[in-house]
């Protein structure tokens, strides 16, 4: 697991404590396309109903509160400010509005708001692990694991049973490759916290990279906790693909189609299962021209264009495609390799 995967997932972590998780690629030829796979988040009926409450009762801090981690949520930050400064103007003391404020600020980078916001939440509330444990992850960005640990120590002399803790003691030990130490402790997160769905995604993914088959058992648990986060959904036909399951995780990609049509990810993905692990190669041909559509620029998918050719034993088209990446893209190993190997 690299640190930059780590790294987003405490990102993910840090505002709010909503449970998704970060996606990566297995294969050196699939092509990395940043996409939102977060699903649409229909609020308007809670803000409704917040709404309604406000008028009926306007000194309500923790009113106030909800429709900011609403409104975060939805990454309209400004509406989160204003109404987090009227919830401590009501109540300067209010922890989950301090807790709030340190998540905008880390939404803004602003890491010195980060800090002292969590340092007055940890003096007004000292039996409060929760800001404690915001402190913790602060500290493993800033590359502080050592400081980040201590804090942890910290919280669970508070409360023990803190599942949010555990995990983060195991992102920290999964950056340092400790991988035991790192399942220990997802583990006992999952166990305190049996809908808490990062420990179980990490669960997931360190048995993959055993190539233990539990986590096929801990992706799929994780997708029916929650089948809206395409990010999971992603990891999960990922897996599926990498590991001898390439049916399943044409169903898991049109799932993610239907729901994002022209996400060049999923599509690229599937023309990939298509081409290497079922050998059908127009099925193959329609899927990267769909790319190519959506992103002319994607060498990766004229290159597969090309290997798909090359895989009919269309040489004519494929050294074409190939002499065409070379031209753009002189360096492109893959291409050399095919040109050297067609040219045999």
């Amino acid at each position: 697991m690299n640190r930059v995967f780590v790294i987003l997932m405490f990102a993910v972590l840090f505002i709010g404590c909503t449970e998704n998780v970060s996606k990566k690629d297995s294969n050196k030829e699939n092509e990395d396309y940043t996409q939102n796979v977060d699903g649409n988040v229909i609020v308007d009926n809670e803000i409704a109903k917040i709404n309604n409450s406000i008028v009926a009762d306007s000194l309500n801090a923790d009113l106030y509160v909800q429709r900011a981690n609403i409104s975060l949520a939805n990454e309209q930050v400004g509406a989160a400010i204003k109404d987090i400064n009227t919830a401590l103007s009501i109540d300067r003391k209010n922890i989950e509005a301090l807790l709030v404020l340190a998540d905008i600020y880390y939404a803004l980078g602003d890491e010195d708001n980060i800090m002292l916001t969590l340092n007055k939440a940890c003096e007004y509330a000292p039996l409060d692990p929760r800001p404690i444990v915001k402190l913790s992850e602060l500290s493993f960005l800033q590359g502080n694991s050592q400081l980040a640990n201590a804090y942890i120590d910290k919280a669970l002399e508070l409360d023990r049973f803190n599942p949010r803790a555990y995990f983060m003691r195991g992102m920290i030990a999964l950056s340092e490759n400790d991988t035991a130490v790192a399942m220990k402790n997802f583990l006992t997160a999952r166990v305190q916290k049996d809908n808490f769905i990062e420990p179980k995604i990490q669960i997931a993914h360190i048995y993959a990279s055993q190539g233990d088959t539990l986590a096929k058992s801990f992706f799929e648990e994780a997708i029916t906790m929650s089948p809206e986060d395409y990010s999971v959904c992603y990891d999960y036909a990922m897996y599926l693909q990498d590991n001898g399951f390439p049916e399943l995780a044409l169903n898991q990609y049109d799932k993610l189609i239907e729901v994002m049509p022209d996400n060049p990810t999923f599509i690229y993905n599937k023309g990939y299962v298509y081409l290497v692990y079922l050998g059908e190669n127009e099925k193959a041909l329609e899927c990267f021209d769909k790319v190519l559509q959506i992103d002319p620029s994607s060498v990766s998918a004229l290159f597969n264009k090309g290997r798909t050719y090359e895989q009919m034993g269309d040489y004519i088209n494929a050294e074409k495609i190939y002499r065409q990446i070379l031209i753009e893209n002189p360096d492109y190993q893959l291409a050399v390799d095919a040109m050297n190997r067609i040219s045999e």
